[in-house]
This record gives structure tokens, C-alpha cells and sequence, in this order.
């Protein structure tokens, strides 16, 4: 009687021709569901809406714990390049264009890794891309750390690198899949801290090994080992799975996930099957990527990392060199204790973003990443080497520290939320694609000038392009995504899968 009923509204509402394409494209997956369930499911819902209605509990803490590890190990292996440079003058005796080639390794293997990835995240999955190739990375760290010339070694970096990418590209949008609107700004500025900690680790290893660089490879080793452990534990994303038209295990997840955090009923529930086949599944993703509004979105996109290439990355590689330079020009090693120091007031600058990331919006968030950023670094630069200027400059390097994630954080959430459930992954690795190939190029390009210039213009020079991005990136910031849902197989919110 109650499907009887249901049929009858059903007809009333909805077209004959899509009536019948629903009913015939449905039954198989209502046949699994009812297996899963033991009985008919009474009520369909989308992921969205299922992730949305559940509570923040103990599933998204270990969500977010298994994120912040990932953000340890990736910031341990990204940011121990400038690190390594001292070792490799003394273990190779290679002057200051091959440590540029070194350096400019990384951001290769990242972009051909950031190309990579997409046709991986979509036929593998998110998680099963990761499993394959997060012992890939593990055994080529291993084999860098017993690199005996310079080449094998930068052959090896950018093998390492195009793993290290992937890996990022499928922890990101495998991240974000699972997350809740109204939390979701709050849980992506939240796993930042792993960043700080990883470069934390960093600066720990480099003041105890000294020149001892095969040490940062170890590192990076043994920390992908223990992320592919985290992961074989974990679930694929639900929404890669409803988008790919396999309903019953999106299902099978948000049971265990609603089980896990034990704030909600799963009870006589199931999720709303893809309404096109795996090949019309791709036809439909070719077709919304190309569309005009997804490629405007994809261009500011691709900008926006860019600019984040020549600042924040540039920043990243010459910045203790540069801090060395202007803070402690008669010291004989990098000031590990003032690096350690900024890197305090980046990790404080993570905890601040998670309160405020959502209420101040992806452009106050850029306003804060690049203006204010900005502007602290260019006040560095102008303060003398007496002691109270020498505090006050310490102290503004701090602050500058404490900015730069709202602008990182920022571009990856909006990047990841802008775009629909089928091509975001798409759409994220063709930006990071970009901003790696630039940040080869605005390496190979500031090597040349970075020990022409002092340390204080070639810090300004960065502080005038940070700027200069914030003016870009706020007056030309397409849409506000804090605190709007992500879209999903179509750019139309709340369609059923």
C-alpha cells in the first residue's frame, strides 16, 4: 500500500520519461540497499545531506588526526629543502646552480605528480590511490638517503616529489569529501597545524644532524609508511563513491560513520543513487569542466597559486638563508632558535584561523595572507640591528609567520569547495599542476638574484608581491565559499546523486 501510494505521487510529480529512466536505473541499487539494511529503505537522502546532519564526534576527530598527520609528514618532506643544501655543498662539493637544480627538483616531481593524480583519484578512488602510492614514496625516500652523486640524487627528489603530490592531491580532496557545511571551514584550518609540527621536526633534525642531509630522507621514509597504515584503516570517500554510481558502499560508509560517532540513527536509511553510468558519469565531468563558468573558476584558480609560487614558496626555500643574512649576519649556521621561533607564530596562526576562518570568509582570509603578510615582512627589512629594533624585527617576522596560512589554507579550501564532487579533484590538481611548474620557474629565476641582492630588498621584493596578490586575489575573487554547501554531480546545490 505504501509503495503503491509513492508510485502514485511520484507520477504526478515527475515526467513519465524520467519516472521510468529512475525506476529502471534505481532497482538494482534498491536490491543492494535492501540487503544491506534487511529491509526496504524508507527514506533516501544525498551524502551531502547525511554528512550535514551528522553530529561532530569521534569520527571527525580521528578524521581530522589522520589529516594532521599527513600534514606532518608532507611539511617533513617539503620543507627540509633548504635544509639539506649545507650537507649537499659538503657531501658533494656542488656549487650554488646545482643546489638550485636540487631545489628546483622538488616542484618538478610535484607538478608531473600534480598531472598525475587526477586520472588516479578518478579510477582508483581517493583512498585507493593513496594505498598504491604512498609505498612508492617510502622506498624512493629510501633509496635518496643512498644517493652517492648529485644527479641520482635529483633524479630521486623528483621521483619522491611526483609521490609526495600525488599523495597531497588525494589526502585533500579525500579530506574535505567527508566534512559537515557548517564545520567544514573550522575542520580544514584545523589539520594546519601539521604543518608547523612537520617544520618543526625539520629544525630539530637539522640543528642535531648537522650535515648529516640522508637523515631528512629517513624521515620522510618512515613517515609515509605510517600514514599508508593510517589509511588501510580508513574508509573511501563517500561522495567519490555515491559519484561513481556505487550507492550501496556510500551507504555501508555512512553507516559506520554515523555508528562511529553515535549522534545520529542510520536506521532505515539509504543514499540516493547517481542518476548516469560510469561512462556518462565521465561524459558529464568532461562536459562541466569545460563549462564556462568551472573554466573562469579554473583560471583564478591557477592564479591564485601562481602568485602563491612567487611569495609563499620562494619564502619557504630562501627565507633561513635570507633570515640569516638580515637577523644574524655574523653567525656561522642559520638561526635555528629564531626560524623555530617564526615557526611558533605559524602554528599559532593556524590555531587562530580555525575561529576565525569562516567568519571572516576565503577574502578575509586572503586580505590577512597577503596584505597584512606583506606588510610585516616589508617592516622587518626597515628596522636597524640596535637591540629594541632587533626584538621588534624578530617580532615582526613572527606576526608575518603567523599570516601566511590564512593565505595557503585559504586558496586550497576554496579551490576544493568551489568546484563539483566530479571534477574537483580535477580541477585541484590542474591548480597545484600550475603553481608547481611557476614555482620551478620563479626558482630557477630568484636563485640568480637571491646572493646579488641583500637580504632586505630580496625580502622586500617579496613583501611588494605578496601585496600586489592581495589585490588580486580579493578584488577579483569570483565567489564566497565559507560556509555554502559543495556541490555535487552537477553544479545545481542539493541534486540527488
Amino acid at each position: 500500500g505504501t509503495d503503491e501510494v509513492t508510485c502514485n505521487v511520484c507520477s504526478r510529480l515527475l515526467p513519465p520519461v524520467l519516472l521510468n529512466m529512475m525506476l529502471g536505473k534505481r532497482m538494482e541499487e534498491d536490491t543492494e540497499q535492501d540487503a544491506l539494511f534487511g529491509e526496504k529503505s524508507s527514506r533516501r537522502t544525498t551524502v551531502a545531506e547525511a554528512l550535514d546532519q551528522l553530529d561532530v564526534g569521534r569520527f571527525h576527530v580521528q578524521h581530522l588526526l589522520r589529516m594532521i598527520l599527513a600534514w606532518v609528514i608532507f611539511a617533513a618532506t617539503q620543507e627540509s629543502t633548504p635544509y639539506v643544501f649545507q650537507g649537499l655543498r659538503a657531501t658533494f662539493h656542488v656549487d650554488e646552480d646545482s643546489i638550485a637544480t636540487f631545489a628546483a627538483s622538488f616542484p618538478l616531481g610535484c607538478a608531473a605528480g600534480a598531472l598525475a593524480a587526477s586520472p588516479l583519484l578518478d579510477h582508483l578512488g581517493r583512498r585507493g590511490t593513496l594505498l598504491a602510492i604512498l609505498p612508492l614514496a617510502a622506498a624512493v625516500s629510501l633509496a635518496a638517503g643512498m644517493a652517492q652523486n648529485i644527479l641520482v640524487l635529483n633524479i630521486l627528489r623528483t621521483l619522491q616529489a611526483l609521490a609526495f603530490s600525488i599523495a597531497l592531491t588525494g589526502m585533500s580532496a579525500w579530506y574535505i569529501e567527508f566534512l559537515p557545511t557548517s564545520t567544514r571551514g573550522m575542520l580544514m584550518a584545523a589539520y594546519g597545524i601539521g604543518w608547523p609540527i612537520g617544520r618543526a621536526v625539520v629544525i630539530l633534525v637539522a640543528y642535531l644532524v648537522k650535515e648529516q642531509w640522508t637523515h631528512f630522507m629517513d624521515v620522510s621514509m618512515v613517515g609515509f609508511m605510517v600514514l599508508f597504515v593510517s589509511l588501510f584503516l580508513a574508509d573511501e570517500s563517500p561522495r567519490f563513491l555515491a559519484a561513481s554510481g556505487r550507492s550501496g558502499d556510500a551507504a555501508q560508509v555512512l553507516k559506520r560513520m554515523y555508528e562511529s560517532t553515535q549522534r545520529g540513527s542510520w536506521e532505515n536509511r539509504a543514499v540516493s543513487p547517481e542518476m548516469h553510468s560510469p561512462v556518462e558519469g565521465r561524459s558529464r565531468a568532461r562536459e562541466l569542466l569545460l563549462n564556462r563558468e568551472n573554466r573562469n573558476l579554473l583560471i583564478f584558480a591557477s592564479l591564485l597559486f601562481m602568485m602563491l609560487s612567487s611569495t609563499t614558496v620562494l619564502l619557504d626555500t630562501w627565507g633561513p638563508h635570507l633570515y640569516h643574512q638580515l637577523l644574524t649576519p655574523d653567525a656561522a649556521v642559520v638561526p635555528h632558535r629564531i626560524l623555530m621561533l617564526f615557526n611558533m607564530g605559524d602554528l599559532a596562526g593556524i590555531v587562530l584561523s580555525i575561529f576565525l576562518i569562516d567568519h571572516i570568509g576565503r577574502c578575509g582570509s586572503f586580505v590577512i595572507g597577503f596584505f597584512v603578510q606583506g606588510s610585516l615582512l616589508a617592516a622587518l627589512t626597515c628596522l636597524g640591528r640596535s637591540t629594541p629594533a632587533y626584538m621588534l624585527a624578530v617580532a615582526c617576522g613572527t606576526l608575518s609567520s603567523a599570516c601566511r596560512c590564512f593565505a595557503w589554507e585559504s586558496a586550497q579550501m576554496w579551490t576544493l569547495e568551489v568546484f563539483p564532487t566530479q571534477i574537483r579533484a580535477t580541477a585541484f590538481s590542474v591548480a597545484m599542476a600550475v603553481m608547481r611548474f611557476a614555482s620551478i620557474l620563479s626558482l630557477k629565476l630568484s636563485a640568480q638574484y637571491v646572493e646579488v641582492l641583500s637580504a632586505a630588498n630580496a625580502l622586500r621584493t617579496l613583501a611588494a608581491l605578496l601585496i600586489l596578490s592581495g589585490f588580486f586575489s580579493t578584488c577579483l575573487l569570483p565567489k564566497e565559499t565559507a560556509n555554502v554547501p559543495m556541490t555535487e554531480a552537477s553544479t545545481d546545490e542539493g541534486k540527488a546523486f
